[in-house]
Protein backbone atom coordinates (compact mmCIF):
# COMPACT_ATOMS: atom_id res chain seq x y z
CA UNK A 1 0.00 0.00 0.00
CA UNK A 2 3.05 2.66 -0.04
CA UNK A 3 6.08 3.10 -2.23
CA UNK A 4 8.51 5.67 -2.48
CA UNK A 5 7.70 8.90 -4.85
CA UNK A 6 9.44 9.96 -7.83
CA UNK A 7 11.45 13.10 -6.90
CA UNK A 8 11.07 14.42 -10.46
CA UNK A 9 6.91 13.54 -10.29
CA UNK A 10 5.42 16.43 -9.99
CA UNK A 11 7.79 17.92 -12.91
CA UNK A 12 6.27 15.95 -15.34
CA UNK A 13 2.61 16.14 -14.94
CA UNK A 14 -0.17 17.96 -13.11
CA UNK A 15 0.91 16.96 -9.53
CA UNK A 16 2.44 13.82 -8.10
CA UNK A 17 0.85 10.51 -8.64
CA UNK A 18 -0.05 9.94 -5.19
CA UNK A 19 -1.97 13.66 -5.35
CA UNK A 20 -3.83 12.54 -8.52
CA UNK A 21 -5.14 9.56 -6.89
CA UNK A 22 -6.08 10.58 -3.84
CA UNK A 23 -7.89 13.49 -4.91
CA UNK A 24 -9.56 11.13 -7.41
CA UNK A 25 -10.67 8.98 -4.20
CA UNK A 26 -11.78 11.72 -2.52
CA UNK A 27 -13.61 12.74 -4.83
CA UNK A 28 -15.45 9.24 -5.17
CA UNK A 29 -15.74 9.21 -1.78
CA UNK A 30 -17.90 12.49 -2.06
CA UNK A 31 -20.42 11.34 -4.10
CA UNK A 32 -22.82 10.05 -1.07
CA UNK A 33 -22.18 13.47 1.20
CA UNK A 34 -22.74 15.52 -1.88
CA UNK A 35 -26.01 13.96 -3.22
CA UNK A 36 -27.46 14.28 0.09
CA UNK A 37 -27.00 17.93 -0.13
CA UNK A 38 -29.03 17.96 -3.03
CA UNK A 39 -31.14 14.90 -2.55
CA UNK A 40 -32.53 15.41 0.97
CA UNK A 41 -33.78 18.88 1.04
CA UNK A 42 -36.09 18.25 -1.81
CA UNK A 43 -37.01 14.81 -0.99
CA UNK A 44 -38.11 15.04 3.18
CA UNK A 45 -41.00 12.23 2.49
CA UNK A 46 -38.44 9.94 1.15
CA UNK A 47 -36.10 10.23 3.94
CA UNK A 48 -38.88 10.16 6.11
CA UNK A 49 -37.52 13.33 8.26
CA UNK A 50 -38.85 16.79 8.69
CA UNK A 51 -37.03 20.08 7.26
CA UNK A 52 -35.79 21.00 11.23
CA UNK A 53 -34.32 17.12 11.25
CA UNK A 54 -32.88 17.51 7.41
CA UNK A 55 -30.72 20.75 8.61
CA UNK A 56 -29.52 19.07 12.11
CA UNK A 57 -28.37 16.22 9.63
CA UNK A 58 -26.50 18.23 6.96
CA UNK A 59 -24.61 19.95 9.61
CA UNK A 60 -23.66 17.87 11.94
CA UNK A 61 -20.78 16.72 9.94
CA UNK A 62 -18.92 20.48 10.50
CA UNK A 63 -19.12 19.99 14.17
CA UNK A 64 -17.81 16.17 14.15
CA UNK A 65 -14.59 17.70 12.47
CA UNK A 66 -13.84 20.05 14.74
CA UNK A 67 -13.02 17.16 17.35
CA UNK A 68 -12.13 14.71 14.36
CA UNK A 69 -9.20 16.66 12.53
CA UNK A 70 -7.51 16.44 15.61
CA UNK A 71 -8.12 12.83 16.29
CA UNK A 72 -7.06 12.33 12.01
CA UNK A 73 -3.60 14.19 12.61
CA UNK A 74 -2.81 12.55 16.01
CA UNK A 75 -3.54 9.27 14.02
CA UNK A 76 -1.82 10.07 10.48
CA UNK A 77 1.15 11.55 12.65
CA UNK A 78 1.95 7.94 14.05
CA UNK A 79 0.69 5.93 11.38
CA UNK A 80 0.83 7.45 8.06
CA UNK A 81 -1.47 8.57 5.70
CA UNK A 82 -2.16 4.88 3.71
CA UNK A 83 -4.19 2.64 6.28
CA UNK A 84 -6.30 5.64 7.65
CA UNK A 85 -6.94 6.64 4.05
CA UNK A 86 -8.50 2.87 3.49
CA UNK A 87 -10.09 3.32 6.44
CA UNK A 88 -12.02 6.81 5.23
CA UNK A 89 -13.15 5.05 2.17
CA UNK A 90 -14.59 2.04 3.57
CA UNK A 91 -16.48 4.43 6.18
CA UNK A 92 -17.46 6.62 3.29
CA UNK A 93 -18.98 3.81 1.46
CA UNK A 94 -20.88 2.92 4.70
CA UNK A 95 -21.97 5.72 5.20
CA UNK A 96 -23.33 6.16 1.51
CA UNK A 97 -25.27 2.72 2.48
CA UNK A 98 -26.87 3.86 5.30
CA UNK A 99 -28.32 6.58 3.67
CA UNK A 100 -29.96 4.36 1.08
CA UNK A 101 -31.22 2.06 3.88
CA UNK A 102 -31.93 5.10 6.78
CA UNK A 103 -36.16 5.97 7.07
CA UNK A 104 -36.01 8.15 10.06
CA UNK A 105 -33.69 10.88 11.36
CA UNK A 106 -31.43 9.17 13.37
CA UNK A 107 -29.94 6.86 10.74
CA UNK A 108 -28.76 9.87 8.81
CA UNK A 109 -27.85 11.79 11.77
CA UNK A 110 -25.26 8.85 12.50
CA UNK A 111 -24.26 8.34 9.20
CA UNK A 112 -23.56 11.84 8.17
CA UNK A 113 -21.41 11.92 11.71
CA UNK A 114 -19.27 9.21 10.56
CA UNK A 115 -18.68 11.05 7.50
CA UNK A 116 -17.71 13.69 8.97
CA UNK A 117 -14.74 11.96 10.40
CA UNK A 118 -13.95 9.82 7.06
CA UNK A 119 -13.58 13.47 5.70
CA UNK A 120 -10.90 14.64 8.09
CA UNK A 121 -9.18 11.46 6.72
CA UNK A 122 -9.30 11.99 3.53
CA UNK A 123 -8.68 15.87 3.47
CA UNK A 124 -5.54 15.50 5.29
CA UNK A 125 -4.33 12.88 3.91
CA UNK A 126 -4.70 15.13 0.26
CA UNK A 127 -3.29 18.16 2.00
CA UNK A 128 -0.18 15.94 3.31
CA UNK A 129 0.21 14.37 -0.23
CA UNK A 130 0.22 17.49 -2.25
CA UNK A 131 2.68 19.07 0.41
CA UNK A 132 5.33 16.36 0.51
CA UNK A 133 5.50 14.57 -2.90
CA UNK A 134 6.78 17.28 -4.96
CA UNK A 135 9.34 20.27 -5.75
CA UNK A 136 8.09 22.69 -3.10
CA UNK A 137 8.05 25.16 -5.92
CA UNK A 138 4.82 23.16 -7.11
CA UNK A 139 3.16 23.47 -4.14
CA UNK A 140 0.47 25.95 -5.13
CA UNK A 141 0.07 23.67 -8.13
CA UNK A 142 -0.84 20.41 -6.27
CA UNK A 143 -2.74 21.88 -3.64
CA UNK A 144 -5.37 23.74 -6.83
CA UNK A 145 -4.66 19.85 -8.90
CA UNK A 146 -6.08 18.54 -5.30
CA UNK A 147 -8.57 21.07 -5.55
CA UNK A 148 -10.20 20.75 -8.86
CA UNK A 149 -10.02 16.53 -9.27
CA UNK A 150 -11.45 16.35 -5.92
CA UNK A 151 -14.71 18.41 -6.35
CA UNK A 152 -15.41 16.72 -9.70
CA UNK A 153 -17.02 14.34 -7.24
CA UNK A 154 -19.26 16.81 -5.66
CA UNK A 155 -20.27 18.21 -9.05
CA UNK A 156 -21.23 14.94 -10.61
CA UNK A 157 -23.22 14.15 -7.39
CA UNK A 158 -24.80 17.23 -7.95
CA UNK A 159 -25.67 16.86 -11.58
CA UNK A 160 -26.31 12.84 -11.13
CA UNK A 161 -27.71 12.20 -8.15
CA UNK A 162 -30.92 14.28 -9.34
CA UNK A 163 -31.19 12.53 -12.75
CA UNK A 164 -30.78 8.51 -11.11
CA UNK A 165 -32.76 9.73 -8.28
CA UNK A 166 -35.59 10.62 -10.78
CA UNK A 167 -34.91 8.13 -13.49
CA UNK A 168 -34.18 5.02 -11.01
CA UNK A 169 -34.80 6.43 -7.31
CA UNK A 170 -33.38 7.51 -4.63
CA UNK A 171 -32.21 4.71 -2.87
CA UNK A 172 -31.22 2.80 -6.09
CA UNK A 173 -28.90 6.15 -6.73
CA UNK A 174 -27.63 5.75 -3.45
CA UNK A 175 -26.73 2.27 -3.21
CA UNK A 176 -24.96 2.92 -6.76
CA UNK A 177 -23.03 5.97 -5.12
CA UNK A 178 -21.84 3.32 -1.99
CA UNK A 179 -20.37 0.72 -4.38
CA UNK A 180 -18.90 3.32 -6.25
CA UNK A 181 -16.98 4.32 -3.22
CA UNK A 182 -16.65 0.93 -2.00
CA UNK A 183 -14.27 0.20 -5.33
CA UNK A 184 -12.09 3.20 -4.71
CA UNK A 185 -10.93 1.00 -2.34
CA UNK A 186 -8.92 -0.80 -4.55
CA UNK A 187 -7.35 2.66 -6.01
CA UNK A 188 -5.29 3.49 -2.81
CA UNK A 189 -2.32 0.94 -3.39
CA UNK A 190 -2.26 2.87 -6.79
CA UNK A 191 -1.64 6.01 -5.27
CA UNK A 192 1.79 4.75 -4.11
CA UNK A 193 1.90 6.46 -0.97
CA UNK A 194 5.16 7.35 0.85
CA UNK A 195 5.55 5.05 3.97
CA UNK A 196 6.74 7.99 6.00
CA UNK A 197 4.22 10.72 4.51
CA UNK A 198 2.70 12.42 7.69
CA UNK A 199 4.22 10.51 9.87
CA UNK A 200 6.11 12.77 12.65
CA UNK A 201 10.26 12.55 11.81
CA UNK A 202 12.67 11.95 14.72
CA UNK A 203 14.10 14.67 16.73
CA UNK A 204 17.31 15.74 15.43
CA UNK A 205 19.57 15.93 18.48
CA UNK A 206 21.56 18.45 17.56
CA UNK A 207 18.00 20.64 16.49
CA UNK A 208 17.91 22.71 19.61
CA UNK A 209 15.32 24.46 18.78
CA UNK A 210 13.11 22.13 17.77
CA UNK A 211 13.75 20.44 21.30
CA UNK A 212 12.86 23.74 23.15
CA UNK A 213 11.15 22.73 25.87
CA UNK A 214 7.40 23.91 25.98
CA UNK A 215 7.35 24.28 22.07
CA UNK A 216 4.02 24.11 20.69
CA UNK A 217 2.64 21.97 18.22
CA UNK A 218 2.48 24.38 15.69
CA UNK A 219 5.95 26.26 16.15
CA UNK A 220 8.72 26.38 14.21
CA UNK A 221 12.48 26.92 15.04
CA UNK A 222 11.42 30.70 14.53
CA UNK A 223 8.78 31.83 16.77
CA UNK A 224 7.53 34.51 14.06
CA UNK A 225 6.77 31.11 12.45
CA UNK A 226 4.17 30.32 14.52
CA UNK A 227 2.41 33.17 14.79
CA UNK A 228 2.41 33.04 10.56
CA UNK A 229 0.91 29.82 11.05
CA UNK A 230 -2.13 31.32 13.83
CA UNK A 231 -2.36 34.35 11.21
CA UNK A 232 -2.94 31.63 8.56
CA UNK A 233 -5.92 29.83 10.86
CA UNK A 234 -7.55 33.14 11.29
CA UNK A 235 -7.60 33.89 7.36
CA UNK A 236 -9.33 30.88 6.84
CA UNK A 237 -11.69 30.86 9.33
CA UNK A 238 -12.47 33.86 7.83
CA UNK A 239 -12.70 32.94 4.35
CA UNK A 240 -14.91 29.84 4.54
CA UNK A 241 -17.25 32.09 7.13
CA UNK A 242 -17.96 34.51 4.06
CA UNK A 243 -17.73 32.35 1.05
CA UNK A 244 -18.90 28.99 1.94
CA UNK A 245 -20.77 29.57 5.06
CA UNK A 246 -22.40 33.83 4.18
CA UNK A 247 -22.67 33.54 0.92
CA UNK A 248 -23.42 30.16 -0.15
CA UNK A 249 -26.39 29.59 2.53
CA UNK A 250 -27.79 32.82 1.30
CA UNK A 251 -27.73 32.69 -2.46
CA UNK A 252 -30.88 30.33 -2.89
CA UNK A 253 -32.64 32.88 -0.33
CA UNK A 254 -31.00 35.73 -2.44
CA UNK A 255 -32.63 34.41 -5.79
CA UNK A 256 -36.24 33.61 -4.13
CA UNK A 257 -36.47 36.55 -2.37
CA UNK A 258 -35.88 38.77 -5.66
CA UNK A 259 -37.00 36.30 -8.16
CA UNK A 260 -40.37 34.27 -6.11
CA UNK A 261 -40.83 31.45 -7.90
CA UNK A 262 -38.93 32.19 -10.70
CA UNK A 263 -38.69 34.06 -13.56
CA UNK A 264 -38.91 34.58 -17.63
CA UNK A 265 -35.27 34.76 -20.27
CA UNK A 266 -35.46 34.83 -23.40
CA UNK A 267 -39.45 33.75 -23.40
CA UNK A 268 -38.64 30.49 -21.02
CA UNK A 269 -39.85 30.22 -17.51
CA UNK A 270 -36.58 29.61 -15.13
CA UNK A 271 -37.92 28.03 -11.72
CA UNK A 272 -36.57 29.29 -8.73
CA UNK A 273 -34.41 25.76 -8.08
CA UNK A 274 -32.99 26.32 -11.21
CA UNK A 275 -31.83 29.38 -10.47
CA UNK A 276 -30.58 28.56 -7.57
CA UNK A 277 -28.99 25.47 -9.04
CA UNK A 278 -27.24 27.86 -11.12
CA UNK A 279 -25.58 30.56 -8.98
CA UNK A 280 -24.46 27.53 -6.50
CA UNK A 281 -23.51 25.78 -9.55
CA UNK A 282 -20.56 28.46 -9.96
CA UNK A 283 -18.79 27.70 -6.55
CA UNK A 284 -18.12 24.33 -8.34
CA UNK A 285 -17.24 25.25 -11.18
CA UNK A 286 -14.86 27.63 -9.97
CA UNK A 287 -12.88 25.18 -7.83
CA UNK A 288 -13.16 22.90 -11.09
CA UNK A 289 -12.08 24.98 -13.66
CA UNK A 290 -9.65 27.38 -11.63
CA UNK A 291 -7.99 26.01 -8.77
CA UNK A 292 -5.12 24.51 -10.65
CA UNK A 293 -4.65 28.00 -12.60
CA UNK A 294 -4.96 30.06 -9.29
CA UNK A 295 -2.48 27.62 -7.85
CA UNK A 296 0.02 27.82 -10.21
CA UNK A 297 0.09 31.73 -10.14
CA UNK A 298 0.17 31.14 -6.50
CA UNK A 299 3.70 29.04 -7.14
CA UNK A 300 4.63 32.12 -9.64
CA UNK A 301 3.79 35.23 -8.30
CA UNK A 302 3.86 34.47 -4.59
CA UNK A 303 0.92 33.95 -2.08
CA UNK A 304 0.44 37.02 -0.37
CA UNK A 305 0.10 38.67 -3.53
CA UNK A 306 -2.76 36.28 -4.78
CA UNK A 307 -4.53 36.48 -1.40
CA UNK A 308 -4.10 39.70 -1.59
CA UNK A 309 -5.53 40.49 -5.09
CA UNK A 310 -8.59 37.83 -4.23
CA UNK A 311 -9.96 39.72 -0.89
CA UNK A 312 -9.68 42.80 -2.53
CA UNK A 313 -11.98 41.47 -5.99
CA UNK A 314 -14.51 39.51 -3.54
CA UNK A 315 -14.57 42.50 -0.76
CA UNK A 316 -15.92 44.86 -4.09
CA UNK A 317 -18.31 41.78 -5.50
CA UNK A 318 -19.40 41.36 -1.86
CA UNK A 319 -20.27 45.58 -1.80
CA UNK A 320 -21.74 45.87 -5.07
CA UNK A 321 -24.55 43.43 -3.84
CA UNK A 322 -24.74 44.83 -0.87
CA UNK A 323 -25.42 48.51 -2.53
CA UNK A 324 -27.68 46.81 -5.40
CA UNK A 325 -29.06 43.40 -4.66
CA UNK A 326 -30.83 42.41 -8.02
CA UNK A 327 -30.44 39.46 -9.98
CA UNK A 328 -28.91 40.86 -12.69
CA UNK A 329 -26.08 42.15 -10.79
CA UNK A 330 -25.97 39.03 -8.25
CA UNK A 331 -24.96 36.41 -10.37
CA UNK A 332 -21.90 38.20 -11.87
CA UNK A 333 -20.61 39.57 -8.39
CA UNK A 334 -21.45 35.90 -6.72
CA UNK A 335 -18.95 33.99 -9.52
CA UNK A 336 -16.16 36.89 -8.62
CA UNK A 337 -16.79 36.21 -4.53
CA UNK A 338 -16.55 32.43 -5.57
CA UNK A 339 -13.61 32.29 -7.87
CA UNK A 340 -12.06 34.70 -5.36
CA UNK A 341 -12.60 32.12 -2.72
CA UNK A 342 -11.47 29.54 -4.69
CA UNK A 343 -7.91 31.43 -4.93
CA UNK A 344 -8.07 32.26 -1.10
CA UNK A 345 -8.07 28.66 -0.49
CA UNK A 346 -5.47 27.15 -2.71
CA UNK A 347 -3.20 29.58 -1.88
CA UNK A 348 -3.76 29.65 2.20
CA UNK A 349 -3.83 25.70 1.77
CA UNK A 350 -0.22 25.92 0.06
CA UNK A 351 0.79 28.53 2.63
CA UNK A 352 0.60 26.76 5.49
CA UNK A 353 1.86 24.17 3.78
CA UNK A 354 4.71 25.48 3.63
CA UNK A 355 4.87 27.09 6.82
CA UNK A 356 4.26 24.00 9.31
CA UNK A 357 7.54 22.38 10.85
CA UNK A 358 7.82 18.94 8.57
CA UNK A 359 7.37 16.88 11.67
CA UNK A 360 4.23 18.16 12.89
CA UNK A 361 2.56 19.06 9.54
CA UNK A 362 -0.09 16.53 10.26
CA UNK A 363 -0.86 18.42 13.57
CA UNK A 364 -0.64 22.22 11.56
CA UNK A 365 -2.83 21.11 8.83
CA UNK A 366 -5.30 19.20 10.58
CA UNK A 367 -5.81 22.54 13.14
CA UNK A 368 -5.77 24.64 9.80
CA UNK A 369 -8.76 22.30 8.37
CA UNK A 370 -10.27 22.57 12.38
CA UNK A 371 -10.75 26.68 11.97
CA UNK A 372 -11.81 26.27 8.28
CA UNK A 373 -14.54 24.33 9.24
CA UNK A 374 -15.26 26.55 12.45
CA UNK A 375 -15.85 29.33 9.80
CA UNK A 376 -17.91 27.62 7.69
CA UNK A 377 -19.90 26.44 9.93
CA UNK A 378 -20.31 29.70 11.99
CA UNK A 379 -20.97 31.32 8.37
CA UNK A 380 -23.99 29.17 7.66
CA UNK A 381 -25.19 29.38 11.04
CA UNK A 382 -25.68 33.15 11.53
CA UNK A 383 -26.10 33.95 7.64
CA UNK A 384 -29.47 33.58 7.07
CA UNK A 385 -30.70 34.97 10.42
CA UNK A 386 -28.75 38.27 9.48
CA UNK A 387 -29.88 38.19 5.72
CA UNK A 388 -33.12 37.59 6.69
CA UNK A 389 -33.48 40.11 9.65
CA UNK A 390 -30.75 42.99 8.65
CA UNK A 391 -31.19 42.33 4.66
CA UNK A 392 -28.45 41.75 2.22
CA UNK A 393 -27.32 45.21 2.43
CA UNK A 394 -26.04 45.56 5.86
CA UNK A 395 -25.18 41.61 6.68
CA UNK A 396 -23.01 41.71 2.59
CA UNK A 397 -21.71 44.96 3.75
CA UNK A 398 -20.42 43.74 7.09
CA UNK A 399 -19.25 40.54 5.11
CA UNK A 400 -17.32 43.19 2.49
CA UNK A 401 -15.23 44.88 5.40
CA UNK A 402 -14.74 41.64 7.88
CA UNK A 403 -13.06 40.64 3.54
Amino acid sequence: MTSQPRPDSGRRSLAPRPVIVIAIITGICLLGDSSLYALLPSRLDAFAVTPTGAGLILGINRYIRIVSNTGAGWVVQRIGVAWPLAFAVVLAAATTFAYAAANGFWVLFVAHALWGIAWSFLRLGGYLAAAETGPRASVGRHMGALQSLSRAGSLAAVVLGGLLADLIGVQDTLLLFGALTLGALVLVPLAQIPAGLGKAAPKVAGDKQAMAAGSSPDSTSDRNAMWRIRALYAQAAITWMLVAGLFMGTAGYMVRTVTGDGTTVGGFAIGVGTLSGIVLGIRWVADLGLSPLFGHLSDRLGRPRIILAAMSAAAMAMLTVAISPTLAVAIPMYAIIFAGGTAITVSLNASVAEQAPADRRATVLSRYATWADIGSGSGAAIGLPLVAGAGFGLAYGIGAAIM
